[in-house]
């Protein structure tokens, strides 16, 4: 009991200084998290069911759409693909289309029209399911979904796997034919 009347017991104030910061501080980083959820389109109900209780209202429309809607796809579909001209629709053409003869369904379908890559003559085409594209320097055209790759050389039909871009240097032998996808139909 002594040492505890000894010590000088004071009272605080309800709304201290480092209350005060502490509330500040959170206060910023609910509305910096607010904000960046807005802009970026993340959905953050937890910090908008705080803000209605609280009577923090959005009043302006700020997010945009995210996801798939049917709407948005119709739009989507009355628009030209990119590198393409008015009125054409994507397909693959000379080599890229002699490939996908070899390949098959792994090359998806074309999202966009080929295009030039390079001032070389290189052009590049996006697939639904990776990159289709033609090298004027080696003549091959090859498709890549970014593991898997095929091209179709002066050699004919090579297959292989990896990051590296370029074909294989060994080119096959006469009777040894490259492997086709197992997803060929």
């Amino acid at each position: 009991m002594a040492a505890y009347s000894r010590r000088i017991t004071r009272k605080r104030r309800p709304l201290s200084a480092e209350f005060m910061t502490l509330l500040v501080v959170l206060a910023a980083g609910v509305g910096t998290a607010w904000w960046a959820a807005h802009t970026i389109g993340m959905n953050l109900s937890a910090i908008q069911t705080v803000a209605a209780v609280l009577g923090i209202n959005e009043t302006a429309d700020l997010s945009r759409p995210v996801g798939y809607s049917q709407v948005h796809a119709q739009a989507t579909d009355s628009t030209a693909a990119p590198y393409c001209q008015p009125g054409q629709a994507p397909t693959f053409a000379n080599g890229l289309q002699t490939l996908h003869q070899q390949i098959g369904n792994v090359m998806g379908l074309p999202v966009e029209c080929e295009h030039s890559a390079s001032v070389g003559g290189d052009t590049v085409q996006q697939t639904s399911t990776g990159l289709a594209a033609y090298s004027s320097v080696t003549n091959t055209d090859s498709f890549t979904d970014g593991w898997h790759h095929w091209a179709l050389t002066p050699n004919g039909l090579v297959a292989w796997e990896g990051t590296d871009a370029a074909p294989p240097v060994a080119a096959p032998s006469p009777g040894q034919q490259a492997a086709t996808p197992s997803e060929n139909q």
